[in-house]
């Protein structure tokens, strides 16, 4: 990666970073945080742990390639992708493009975004088996009426249908086929012929995302329960937290990794589970300062997880 394009998404990345501190309001944030004492401190080093998992899952998908970033190199593209996605205004992918332009030196433009393509559906998948954990461990502890289990069952069908759509994805490779699928949708075509020249490509992708799965099943079960660990360790923040301010949990409960608005849905969950609804905004806080200060180490590491490596003569890259 260029050194322009680095300074640009480096610049870029912390003019949006000042912007989101300055809205959301550093000193109150920081109040908030004091009130959790030094269990801070693991609250903030497990996400560094959950970063281990994805980087971890990542190299697996990477294991025959025959040059890859060391697993350092890689832990530091996961955080700057991880603190780009955040920032990017209205959609999380400006982490995506970094990831596969931070790879592509080592192994070519192609391969790393279709190593890039077969994590996020890796962690798509960990997304929906969390949701799932949830949803099948709200049935023991949500209330039993009528209405809150019929939606617990329909979210059981949601999870399990988008589980075996993805899981499908895998087998065979869908981005050729969505790209069939964009000709056919109004207000799409113009994207779809811009996309077309890239057929093949994504053809090829296609091929990679499939012969991983079919020829290294092991490593695709081992990928994906990393991801998913990722999850459960990502949990362990909310004990931490509860663990700060005197809540005794005697039970334990997963909560998917995003669902939307963090502080609205923390309210509403610990309302629903009987505890005090303030807690759940105070713990949406407490989480809200662990990201900024994640988002903060990846924007520094951008310039140093984008460089590129000595160049190889005896590798012929391929475009």
């Amino acid at each position: 990666m260029s050194r322009r394009v680095r300074l640009l998404l480096f610049a870029g990345g912390l003019a949006l970073f000042a912007y989101l501190l300055s809205r959301i309001g550093l000193a109150a944030l920081v109040a908030e945080a004091a009130k959790t004492g030094w269990v801070f401190i693991p609250i903030l080093l497990l996400y560094g742990v959950v970063y281990v998992c994805n980087t971890a899952a990542w190299m697996l998908i990477m294991a025959d390639e025959p040059r890859r970033p060391s697993f350092r190199r890689l832990y530091m593209v996961t955080m700057s992708g991880f603190a780009l996605n955040f920032v990017t205004p209205m959609v999380n992918v400006g982490g995506e493009p970094f990831k596969i332009a931070a790879v592509a030196p080592w192994l070519t433009t192609r391969r790393a975004a279709g190593s890039v393509v077969i994590h996020n559906g890796l962690r798509v998948m960990s997304f929906l088996l969390s949701w799932l954990t949830a949803v099948l461990l709200g049935f023991v502890m949500l209330p039993s009426d009528p209405l809150t289990v019929g939606l617990l069952v329909l979210a059981t069908l949601v999870c399990v249908t988008l589980a075996a759509v993805l899981l499908a994805a895998h087998r065979r490779g869908a981005l050729a086929r969505m790209l069939n699928v964009l000709h056919r949708i109004p207000l799409c075509g113009r994207l779809a012929r811009a996309l077309e020249p890239r057929r093949e490509v994504l053809e090829q992708m296609d091929q990679q995302i499939a012969q991983f799965y079919h020829q290294h099943p092991g490593r695709f079960a081992r990928a994906l329960a990393l991801e998913y660990l990722s999850r459960a360790v990502y949990m362990g923040e909310y004990f931490l937290i509860a663990l700060s301010i005197g809540l005794i949990q005697n039970v334990f409960f997963v909560i998917p990794f995003e669902i939307g608005t963090k502080e609205g849905t923390l309210y509403l969950l610990f309302r629903m589970l009987g505890l005090t609804p303030q807690l759940g905004v105070y713990t949406a806080i407490v989480t809200r300062l662990r990201d900024l200060i994640w988002i903060g180490l990846g924007l520094l590491l951008v310039w140093s997880a984008g460089r590129s490596p000595a160049p190889d003569p005896s590798r012929e890259v391929a475009r």
